[in-house]
C-alpha cells in the first residue's frame, strides 16, 4: 500500500521538477504569431477545464474567479502544468496523489 501511495506522490512532484529544469531556449523557435494565436485558443478552453476541476474541489465561486483572473497571467510552462495537474485529477478521482496535485496547482496559482 506504501508503495503504490508513493508511486502517486512521486510521479506529480517528478513532473514538476521536469518542468521546473526544462529550458525554454531549448525548444524550436515557431512563427510567434502562429503559435500566440493558437495558444490563446487552446488556452481558453484549458482555463475551463482547470476551473471546472477547481470547481469541485473549493465550490467557492469568489475564489474561483480569482483563480481564472490568475490563470491568464501563469506563464506558458506553469499553465501547461497546472492544465497536466487538473487532467490527473480528473483522470483519478478520489485517489492520494490526487490532494497532492490540487496543492500544487492551489500553490502555482496563489505564488504567482
Amino acid at each position: 500500500m506504501k508503495r503504490f501511495i508513493q508511486k502517486k506522490v512521486l510521479l506529480p512532484l517528478s513532473f514538476l521538477f521536469i518542468l521546473m529544469i526544462w529550458s525554454p531556449t531549448a525548444r524550436c523557435e515557431i512563427k510567434k504569431s502562429k503559435a500566440d494565436e493558437e495558444s490563446a485558443m487552446h488556452r481558453g478552453t484549458d482555463v475551463i477545464k482547470v476551473l471546472w476541476v477547481l470547481e469541485k474541489k473549493i465550490g467557492n465561486q469568489k475564489s474561483l474567479e480569482k483563480a481564472k483572473e490568475k490563470l491568464f497571467t501563469l506563464k506558458d510552462s506553469e499553465f501547461f502544468l497546472v492544465t497536466s495537474l487538473s487532467e490527473q485529477i480528473e483522470k483519478e478521482g478520489d485517489q492520494p496523489g490526487v490532494d497532492i496535485a490540487f496543492l500544487l496547482i492551489t500553490a502555482l496559482i496563489i505564488l504567482s
